[in-house]
């Protein structure tokens, strides 16, 4: 069983969609304790559940619209059923953590979104400014969250 799973979501070709990819590569280059597994993807889909349902604690990452730009906000997550309707390739967290529940039995004890807030989502490979510079930042809460230390809640 994986103790620490890091889903990172986003596009690398929209902008700002793409920091959850970068701050990924930052904590890859700059070591976690514990040493999580990572996942990268354009979208969170259902097929990970299943490694969802292994870890003991799961950090989903991605861009958010908010301001001001550059922004990082973490949640707690709890399962709860995806408010999006018909049948998408797409999931929230809450709803993986809950699918992760209802086929494999079981949930991470902690589990939680982290959020950077992006200024710029057109066609470019390139963060703005302020997103590119909360990416340290963004690092840190991660690791903080991996080594079980309470954060508050933005």
């Amino acid at each position: 069983m994986s103790r620490a799973l890091v889903l990172a979501c986003g596009n690398s070709l929209r902008g700002d969609d793409g920091v959850a990819l970068q701050i990924m590569n930052h904590l890859q280059k700059a070591g976690c304790d514990p040493a999580p597994e990572f996942h990268c993807r354009q979208q969170w889909t259902p097929e990970l559940a299943e490694p969802i349902s292994q870890a003991e604690i799961v950090v989903f990452v991605d861009a958010a619209l908010g301001t001001p730009p550059g922004a990082v906000t973490c949640r707690q997550l709890q399962p709860r059923p995806s408010t999006s309707l018909g049948i998408t390739h797409h999931s929230s967290s809450e709803s993986l953590l809950l699918l992760a529940e209802d086929l494999y039995g079981r949930r991470p004890a902690r589990a939680y979104l982290v959020t950077i807030a992006g200024e710029a989502f057109e066609l470019d490979e390139n963060l703005s400014d302020p997103v590119r510079r909360a990416i340290p930042e963004a690092g840190v809460l991660i690791k903080a969250l991996l080594m079980g230390i309470t954060v508050t809640e933005d």
